[in-house]
């Protein structure tokens, strides 16, 4: 047991015929292009992204102010418009 190797036959196989591989990938791959092509539009799911909204009030702040520091804080770290 000292000198043997363990290994998976389907590893080897697919090390040693590497151009199989690449035709099984490529057939894959188109039939998968395929079927998402000609899924109906019926059946294909909705996604939805969780949102959450955060409302914080500062009693006695004043507008200017807070955009002051609203808007600083976003140029400081660059926060996208959209966020």
């Amino acid at each position: 047991m000292k000198g043997k190797i363990k290994e998976f036959k389907p590893t080897s196989w697919s090390i040693n015929n590497k151009t199989s591989i690449y035709v099984l990938i490529l057939i894959i791959s188109i039939f998968g292009i395929i079927n998402y092509n000609t899924i109906p539009k019926e059946q294909i799911p909705d996604i939805v992204i969780p949102t959450i909204m955060v409302n914080t009030i500062y009693p006695g702040l004043l507008l200017p102010i807070w955009k002051l520091n609203y808007t600083s804080s976003r140029k400081k770290y660059k926060i996208n418009k959209w966020c």
